[in-house]
């Protein structure tokens, strides 16, 4: 009987060897799965913690400055106006909130070597409050040891101003350090990833192909991991400093109507009060306007830009622009020149890209040396409708052109502070411009002027087959001014490939 031939050693080994490959390579799977999963859990953990953290400490820093202005801006009050009821529990109500905020500065946690700490901002705050709120009493008695005592709480209050200042800056250097902490995670991260590709590439010729796939998905995943933790961080420092701007806009109007609104109260002239809510009014619609011009900016950053596009001719869009330009130019005391040539047809928002160029004829009209006109062309240029906003005055130094755009951000006090801008108007032009599939770029030379340009594309002209407009019904539209705007909204042009748009149908 013939017994059957076992298998030998070098027959058997070759599955041996693979058998062992793929369990080395289920192994590896398994082991770098596990590590790139920890390590990225471990970049994230620390991106998180740090960055949360100096959010906290810059937030509660500014909060502290905060109180301490407001503080200040009571003290200033009594002072200039003498002590009152309405006076005490206000300066009481101030100097409570600014313990408040102390309380929560110290539980951030800050270092124990932090200069200044948040002790000795509230030990200045008890000793201020202990010399000065007494002091008030002696306003009409002794005003000698009046002026003393408000003089010496002055400085204490500049005193907690720098050092919520310097609270402040410690919170942008802890998000420096803490970006220098999470690249040495990642860098380890790196290293261990490629010890471990280099040990599974050693597994065998025959299972490459599929280690290199594991690798690959593993690398695409570290790749977005790495790119979701730079998108966290720009955003959280981006949402941090708008924020920031916003309130500081907001609180600006805010504090003018609360001042006006106690002159109100407390004025028995009725002249300086009617000033105070014309004031009022004035700021109130201002914060209004901001507030519209926030949301707009915040509907466009998700991706949401608020338009109603209609096909329109672009000369009748130009004709309406340079309407609205000259009568803004009247307002103004200055001269608008216009230079409109060229036929086309656009795709667009009319009302938007009119505020657009507005928005630039404004600025332009604000900075244009006296005497000066400011210049409005148009025309058709290499299949796109360009607009030219040209003015005469000192012009943009060129290490500021490329900040110009950045929410916020004026060119120094003498373009735009002092003449009550509030830095939203070229971001919204050039967010508007965009939105279109346009541009808005700009030139400008220091002493002599600068030019904005908007570029929007043309679309193939429509083929026009009129479409009777509805009849209005003068009862069900009324009289006077909203008649009057239902009549120029049925005279504006609106196309369509292939026809005209019912001057009555709504705009997509």
């Amino acid at each position: 009987m013939t017994q059957p031939r076992q298998p030998s050693p070098v027959e058997t080994r070759p599955w041996r060897i693979v058998t062992a490959s793929v369990g080395a390579l289920i192994v590896a799977i398994v082991v770098v799965g596990v590590i790139a999963i920890a390590l990225n859990e471990r970049v994230k953990a620390v991106t998180e913690r740090a960055l949360l953290y100096e959010v906290e400490v810059e937030d509660e820093g500014d909060d502290v400055r905060i109180a301490v202005l407001d503080l200040r801006h009571l003290h200033r009050d009594i002072v200039f106006n003498g002590p009152s009821a309405t006076g005490f529990a206000e300066f009481d109500r101030a100097y409570a909130a600014l313990t408040e905020e102390i309380e929560e500065l110290e539980q951030v946690g800050l270092p124990a070597d932090v200069i200044p700490s948040p002790g000795s901002i509230r030990e200045t705050a008890e000793r201020y409050y202990a010399a000065f709120r007494p002091a008030i009493l002696l306003y009409d008695d002794d005003e000698e040891a009046f002026s003393r005592a408000s003089t010496l709480g002055l400085r204490q209050i500049e005193s907690m101003d720098r050092a919520a200042q310097q609270i402040d800056l410690l919170g942008e250097e802890l998000v420096d350090t803490a970006l220098v902490r999470v690249e040495e995670v990642t860098t380890a991260e790196r290293m261990v990833l490629i010890a471990l590709v280099v040990g599974v590439a050693l597994v065998g010729v025959a299972l490459a192909v599929s280690v290199s796939r594991v690798l690959a998905g593993l690398r695409g995943s570290y790749a977005r991991e790495q790119e979701a933790a730079r998108h966290l961080a720009r955003a959280l420092r981006t949402k941090t400093d708008f924020i920031a701007d916003a309130s500081h806009e907001l609180r600006t109007p805010l504090t003018v109507i609360r001042g006006n609104a106690e002159i109100g109260l407390t004025t028995a002239d009725e002249a300086v009060r009617g000033a105070a809510l014309v004031d009022i009014e004035q700021e109130a619609k201002r914060m209004g306007g901001l507030v519209d011009d926030l949301l707009f900016l915040a509907r466009s950053d998700a991706g949401l830009p608020p338009l109603e596009r209609e096909f329109l001719p672009a000369r009748w869009l130009l004709g309406q622009v340079g309407r609205r330009a000259e009568s803004l130019a009247r307002q103004r005391g200055a001269r608008l020149t216009t230079e409109i040539t060229g036929e086309g047809y656009l795709e667009a928002d009319p009302d938007r890209v009119q505020q657009a160029v507005l928005v630039l004829v404004d600025n332009a009209l604000k900075h244009a040396s006296d005497g000066d006109s400011v210049a409005l062309r148009a025309n058709i240029r290499a299949g796109a409708l360009r607009i030219d906003v040209v003015d005469g005055g000192p012009g943009i130094p060129p290490e500021e052109l490329p900040l110009i755009f950045d929410r916020f951000y004026q060119v120094g006090d003498r373009r735009a502070r002092k003449k009550g801008g509030s830095g939203l108007g070229l971001s919204i032009a050039r967010t508007i411009v965009q939105a279109h599939g346009g541009s808005l770029v700009v030139a400008s030379t220091p002493g002599k002027g600068t030019t904005m340009t908007i570029v929007l594309p043309l679309c193939p002209q429509p083929e026009p087959s009129p479409i009777e407009a509805p009849a209005i019904d003068a009862e069900a539209t009324g009289a006077g001014a909203p008649a009057a705007r239902q009549t120029e909204t049925d005279s504006r042009p609106r196309l369509r490939p292939g026809g005209v748009t019912p001057a009555g149908a709504s705009r997509q």
